[in-house]
């Protein structure tokens, strides 16, 4: 029946899927992730430095954004900022990517490279045409069930999944998954991922065992989140991210009570390291 058929599928997409992280990682060390806004991170091991969500400055609606002490830091690619090599982002919503700020970032470094999906590419697009259609390092991925997109360099890979960001107007963003694999770690961020079983199914998550996984704070409220947590994000580490700051003293409380282990990263730029062992 087609119940039996999605689930074969599924397997199939899994097993291929878990197959592209049997590759040999990175020499082991110890990472290092900071905080930035909402799902923003930037995550390092010795000279690599991937940042996902992270070109975001403005506050937007209830979420915030970087402090203005950091902003220059941030637009000159200095500071907290400086080095990096690889930027990403999930999906266009204005809290996890900003296009005016994008641009200005990814102008002011010469090194780092920038992939995402068409429709974040296409904003960014309108506030730095040039740049974005002339330019060697903003790249496209398109990746699909069952065919997720790698990108590799100097100590890091990524490899890049769609995972539905919901239903309804919401059906159409396109949101993916990425698994970074850094310092012989892998590292989960899944941008707003609807808590729907199925895509981590097809993504082969339950598989893998992960180090460290950035989960949205929702998914720890009495509902679904929980299942797809235990289910498909069995991780050492876990940090609840994308927190709005006037919700923050209520979340702390509440994961505190329920989630004990789980770990806010409370203010931009706070730190946390994690060894392999």
């Amino acid at each position: 029946n087609r119940e039996w058929f999605d689930m074969q599928s599924a397997k199939q997409f899994a097993a291929r899927f878990v197959m592209l992280w049997a590759v040999s990682l990175p020499l082991q060390a110890d990472i290092t992730i900071t905080q930035l806004a909402n799902e923003g991170a930037i995550i390092s091991s010795g000279d690599a430095r991937v940042m996902i969500d992270g070109m975001v400055v403005e506050p937007y609606s209830v979420y915030g954004g970087l402090p203005q002490t950091a902003v220059p830091d941030y637009q000159s690619a200095s500071g907290a900022f400086a080095g990096i090599d690889l930027a990403l982002s999930s999906h266009r919503h204005h809290d996890h990517h900003q296009p005016r700020f994008a641009c200005s970032f990814l102008q002011g470094s010469a090194e780092v490279h920038f992939y995402s999906g068409s429709q974040v590419l296409g904003l960014t697009r309108e506030k730095c045409r040039d740049f974005v259609t002339t330019s060697p390092r903003v790249h496209e991925v398109a990746p699909q069930r069952g065919q997720p997109e790698i990108i590799e360099g100097d100590g890091y890979r990524v490899t890049v999944f769609p995972l539905s960001h919901g239903t309804r107007k919401y059906a159409r963003i396109q949101n993916n998954g990425h698994l970074i694999e850094i310092g012989g770690m892998k590292v989960l961020h899944i941008g707003d991922a609807a808590m729907d079983p199925t895509d981590f199914i097809h993504a082969g998550l339950a598989e893998v065992a992960l180090d460290v996984a950035l989960i949205p704070f929702w998914y720890f409220q009495p509902g679904p989140g929980s299942e797809v947590i235990d289910g498909y994000i069995k991780a050492r580490h876990k940090i609840a991210v994308h927190i709005p700051p006037g919700e923050m003293a209520e979340v702390k409380e509440h994961l505190g009570s329920n989630y004990p282990d789980v770990l806010i990263l409370e203010n931009p730029l706070d730190e946390a390291s994690f060894s392999p062992n």
